[in-house]
């Protein structure tokens, strides 16, 4: 009879410590899918009308990138706007997107230092319209070698939770408004081309011409090698180094090269030198001014350049 006893005993216990474990398994999962964020930026890019970014690398001053007649400009600090390049804001739009939170890392404020998405963060909003679709801080990266992987704190501007997402999110946000501008001197399918004119100074001028698919200057065939990294080098050449308040307008270039295809479709390149500044235009990008000190001899090359 007592042996009966314990064994009903037993059973009512292990059901009742059953019934127990149930509930708070049951209560804890719920309040984790109450707190934990699924998603985190919820924007529809194609309504996106303005991103504004206040980061460190400018001294956390308004980055203001906004769209205008289907074009993306951006704000620069004497008051002018400046052509975004599409590729620039799709890989915007895909670093926004891809922050999914992939765990909780903190929560509350005493640890938003730790992970910088307190003042020293860089900050991200997007709007849409007159709807402010995303407040979004970021903060410093993790960097783990087993397995390799980088990550970036992150948290929503009015929420205290830090949560730790994949990539490298400040290498795109943290940046200044040059960073976002259209650096492109020439982008260009080489292979078309068909004459060079190199108009210079005193009697340096000289003319690279294709005949039969090999390159001539004077008549005299040219180095292969030494052409072909010449012609691909420019035909890809892009700068973020900008000369936004030197005055050229009116001048007349020192060096120009002249670019033509088999369509005679011509492209321009101008140097502007003085002994303070040396200042390069480009037909394709005519709005943009460019520091040209450190890539000048890239472009405007000497005639015996293209010799052994």
């Amino acid at each position: 009879m007592f042996r009966k006893l314990n064994n009903q005993t037993l059973a009512i216990i292990f059901v009742l410590l059953l019934i127990i474990a149930v509930v708070i398994i049951f209560f804890d999962t719920g309040k984790n899918e109450r707190t934990f964020r699924d998603v985190l930026v919820d924007i529809d890019t194609s309504a996106v009308t303005e991103i504004h970014i206040f980061s460190k690398a400018n001294d956390y001053k308004p980055v203001r990138l906004f769209k205008k007649d289907d074009k993306w400009l951006v704000e620069l600090n004497n008051g002018k706007d400046a052509a975004v390049t599409n590729q620039k804001i799709q890989q915007t739009f895909t670093e926004l997107l891809s922050v999914i939170p992939k765990r909780l890392a903190a929560r509350g404020k005493d640890k938003w230092a730790e992970f910088q998405v307190d003042s020293s963060g860089t900050r991200v909003q997007v709007m849409e319209g007159d709807s402010k679709t995303l407040d979004l801080v970021i903060g410093r990266f993790n960097y783990q070698q087993q397995p390799r992987s980088i990550s970036t704190y992150v948290r929503l501007a009015n929420d205290n939770d830090v949560y730790e997402v994949d990539g490298f999110l400040s290498l795109t946000f943290n940046q200044n408004a040059n960073a976002f501008r259209d650096g492109s001197v020439l982008k260009a399918d080489y292979n078309t081309w068909k004459q060079l004119v190199f108009d210079y100074p005193a009697d340096s001028s000289f003319t690279l011409t294709k005949t039969n698919n090999k390159w001539y200057i004077d008549q005299q065939p040219t180095d292969s090698a030494k052409t072909t990294t010449y012609l691909r080098t420019l035909a890809n050449l892009s700068r973020n180094n900008f000369a936004d308040t030197v005055k050229v307008e009116g001048e007349t270039p020192n060096y120009k090269l002249s670019i033509s295809n088999a369509n005679l479709e011509f492209t321009e390149i101008d140097a502007y030198v003085d002994p303070e500044h040396t200042v390069i235009v480009s037909s394709q990008n005519p709005d943009t001014k460019f520091d040209g000190k450190t890539f000048f001899k890239n472009i405007f090359v000497s005639k015996n350049s293209f010799f052994k």
